[in-house]
Order: structure tokens, then sequence, then C-alpha cells
């Protein structure tokens, strides 16, 4: 995540469950949420600067994820390396934005990878995961996800992965500041 960008609230849509399927590179491996990894969680939003407060990622933990820990086991997924660290973490978690769109009522959460882990495929892989785990629980045709223009590199990938800027017209500057960081028009 770029802190030296402005940071401007961006939604991505994605209405097709589709989508070219990506590995781990060897040496990782998915692992589900179990009780008691709140500490892995912020330890991986704190490296990525997703949090700039450890209480803050706490906080937030406590008053959405715990809410229900049971769909925690099923939503949200870690990334182990091979000497046993996790590496990474995203989730599928029910949306606020369109609460009326069962097409959209679920989003992608939180994804992020420990920079010393950048560059490996690793968030591609994650995402991958994630969008195999929303098609195979037959959770609806598309979901969303909230980002901002500092995490431009995540942008990317989501395109990749067929996800479309949501209401354009309206966040113009915002999109501009992410086309022009990926080279994209």
């Amino acid at each position: 995540m770029d802190r030296s960008v402005e940071n401007i609230h961006l939604i991505m849509t994605k209405k097709s469950l589709e989508f070219n399927e990506k590995q781990l590179p060897e040496g990782y491996e998915f692992v589900a949420y179990e009780s008691g990894m709140i500490d892995k969680w912020v330890d991986i939003q704190f490296s990525s600067k997703h949090i700039l407060e450890k209480t803050e990622g706490e906080l937030y933990f406590k008053e959405v994820f715990l809410q229900n820990e049971d769909l925690l086991k099923e939503f949200m997924v870690f990334i182990k390396d091979e000497s046993g660290d996790l590496v990474g973490t995203g989730s599928i978690w029910e949306g606020k934005y369109f609460p009326e769109d069962k097409d959209k009522k679920y989003r992608l959460h939180w994804i992020a990878i420990d920079p010393k882990h950048g560059g490996k495929g690793l968030a591609k892989a994650l995402v991958s995961k994630l969008l195999s785990i929303f098609k195979d629980k037959k959770l609806g045709e598309g979901l969303y996800l909230s980002t901002q223009t500092c995490s431009y590199v995540a942008i990317k990938i989501y395109l990749d992965f067929g996800f479309k800027p949501y209401d354009l017209e309206n966040n113009q500057k915002g999109w501009n500041i992410v086309f022009d960081k990926i080279n994209v028009r």
C-alpha cells in the first residue's frame, strides 16, 4: 500500500464468477481461520499498512469478525509459508453498500500480504481462493470489494480478475489516480 498517494475510497464490482484460477507458489499453503488468530491477522494488516495502529485492527476484528466466529472458519483464509508463519489473509464477508442486491451482498474483504512476501503471486492466489470459496458456497452471482487509491497495485490484480470500477463517473478523481499509477486507460 502506497501511503504517499491521496487516499480516496473506491468500490469495484464483479458480475460474473468466471476467472482464471491462480495457484500458490511452492512452499506456501492455505489454512482456514481458527480461534485465536486475531493477533496474526492484525500483524499482517499492520505490516502491509492496511492499518496504522494495531489497536485499530484489534478493535475492528472484535467488533466485526468476532460477532460471527463460525463464519470466519468458513470465509477467512490465511497463507502459511514453509516455516509455518502466516503471511497473508483475506475473507469473504457481508457487505454494507448494496444491501438490496443479492448479487452484491458479499465482498472480498481485508486482503493483505506481508510485504516481505510480496511479488510472488500470493495476492493473486488468495483472490482466486476466495472467489472459489464464494462460487463453491453458491453465495450469489457476483460480489464487490471496497478499496482505495493507495492500493493501486491490488486494484490491478482485481481488474485482472474481472472486477470493474463502480460509479466511475462520480469517482473520476480517484480512478484517474489509479489508472495513472497502473498505466491503464
